[in-house]
């Protein structure tokens, strides 16, 4: 492979195998259903990074379950949780948790902006006639099969104003180890992504949003997958609803191997 061939690969494998190319990456009727919820405050500090603070008093997060009938790296289903938190004065969605069910946005989301993404198994349905609880939607995660993470469920009763929503840009973390031992990581930084994401609309001009009674759990004490850690306290308010969008570069808001200090001793050693 030549020097220019090598130049113009973008993602591994280099050259003409590889695994995704570069953004934007188009994602067109997404169909999210997103809950917000108070969290435990001692459960939400074990996942926030240095620097970053919860935003509200009564710790507030949002579980989204996802299905992505088009995208540039395919269909997919996906599941997350946020943390309305604080760095620097600006505040963000932080994300701690996400998992999908396709491997090409697994990986691009880990390497370009840091989503700590792992392959688990969503599901997504809805009582149809001749079956109980048929006014509610179910979306629910599994990691590994049979070991439900998390179940969420609404009713959607009522059209929403899109402009009570609430937009902010999502921070996470991008920690890539190093490859010798005994070294800091080759990146610890927090990225920030902005999205815009228009809402489709129904033949009657009204925009596919709704809100309704809404449940969430976190069903199971994993250490593997601790998302019990911010298991729901109170549900606030619970919303369905279809978009589009395009996902671009990020921006680093802090580069932590910046800080010296932070080193000096070493990388801590991981823990079993």
């Amino acid at each position: 492979m030549d020097l220019t061939s090598f130049r113009a690969s973008f993602s591994q494998p280099i050259g003409p195998a590889q695994t995704y190319g570069p953004p934007p990456y188009a994602y067109r009727g997404v169909e999210d259903i997103f809950i917000a919820y108070e969290a435990d405050p001692e459960g939400v500090a074990a996942l926030l990074p240095p620097g970053v603070e919860p935003a509200d008093p009564v710790p507030t997060c949002i579980a989204w379950g996802r299905w992505t009938p088009f995208s540039s790296f395919g269909p997919y289903h996906e599941a997350y949780v946020m943390i309305r938190a604080t760095f620097e004065g600006q505040t963000f969605l932080y994300q701690p948790f996400i998992f999908c069910d396709n491997e090409i946005p697994l990986t691009a989301g880990r390497e370009i902006w840091g989503y700590a993404k792992k392959l688990a198994v969503m599901n997504r349905s809805s009582g149809g006639a001749g079956t109980p609880l048929g006014e509610q939607m179910l979306f629910t995660v599994e990691r590994p099969r049979g070991q439900r993470i998390m179940t969420m469920a609404i009713a959607c009763e009522r059209l929403y104003d899109p402009e009570q929503l609430e937009d902010l840009p999502v921070l996470s973390t991008r920690l890539i180890p190093n490859s010798e031992s005994g070294k800091p990581p080759s990146v610890a930084e927090l990225v920030r992504l902005d999205v815009v994401a228009p809402l489709h609309t129904s033949a009657d001009g009204t925009p596919k949003l709704w809100t309704g009674r809404a449940s969430v759990t976190m069903d199971a004490r994993s250490p593997v997958d601790p998302w019990h850690l911010l298991s729901p306290v109170r549900v606030l308010d619970g919303w369905f609803g279809v978009f589009d969008f395009d996902l671009f570069h990020g921006k680093v808001v802090h580069d932590y191997l910046a800080d010296e200090a932070m080193w000096q001793e070493g990388p801590p050693q991981p823990t079993v």
